[in-house]
């Protein structure tokens, strides 16, 4: 079964769908950005919690993964 989605997409033109593709992938990098963990976050006092969140955030980012999928 069909979505309208899935019906807008296929009636889409190549121009618009690399456009509607570039827009996607801008917009997951700055989700992705704005959920990571950044570097000077990371220090020695951190709790336990906060070390574990950090280490899955970046094992997460390695993945290539979305941290709200």
């Amino acid at each position: 079964m069909d979505s309208k989605f899935d019906e807008l997409v296929r009636g889409l033109k190549q121009p618009l769908l690399e456009e509607l593709r570039r827009s996607v992938t801008a917009e997951l990098g700055e989700r992705r950005a704005q959920s990571s963990i950044q570097v000077e976050e990371i220090h020695a006092q951190m709790s336990g919690k906060d070390r574990l969140r950090a280490m899955e955030d970046i094992a997460r980012v390695l993945r290539g993964e979305d941290g709200h999928a």
